[in-house]
């Protein structure tokens, strides 16, 4: 056929491969990819955490989004980045320090966060994530959607 470039089988999936690159790129995204049903807000439920000062246990909320974390322990709040791959996950939180003009007790490493550090495994279904790791389980209710970000 004339005018007709006949391209290899090899030629076309080095073309895709080479596209699908650089569109990850461009987008910031990574190779990595974080399973949908884990993005979202998320309310800790069991177990239950310590009394403050107050006198009351502490809400603690996790966002997951497009492998970033972030939440609060009560007025504490805490960040860090997350990476899941079939039942497998790692995470890596620590607290923040407080603002300048605040004063919260929660506001240092808390067990909290070593548990969610050790986690391993995990299990999501549309109300409900459980964390798993060698001792403790995590289990949060979903509470919210996170919409993600454009580019």
């Amino acid at each position: 056929m004339a005018g007709q470039m006949l391209i290899t089988p090899a030629a076309q999936a080095r073309r895709v491969l080479r596209f699908v690159f650089l569109s990850l790129m461009m987008s910031g995204g990574s190779l990595a990819s974080v399973p949908a049903p884990l993005i979202g807000i998320w309310q800790l439920e069991a177990p239950a955490q310590p009394a403050g000062p107050s006198g009351a246990a502490p809400t603690v909320q996790l966002t997951l989004s497009s492998g970033a974390l972030r939440g609060a322990y009560g007025c504490g709040r805490f960040s860090g980045r997350f990476e899941a791959s079939g039942h497998r996950v790692a995470l890596s939180a620590s607290m923040l320090p407080p603002a300048p003009n605040e004063r919260c007790t929660f506001a240092m490493e808390l067990p909290f966060i070593h548990e969610l550090n050790a986690s391993t495994r995990y299990v999501v279904s549309r109300d409900h994530l459980l964390l798993f790791s060698g001792k403790q389980r995590l289990t949060f209710r979903r509470i919210g959607f996170v919409t993600p970000e454009r580019n």
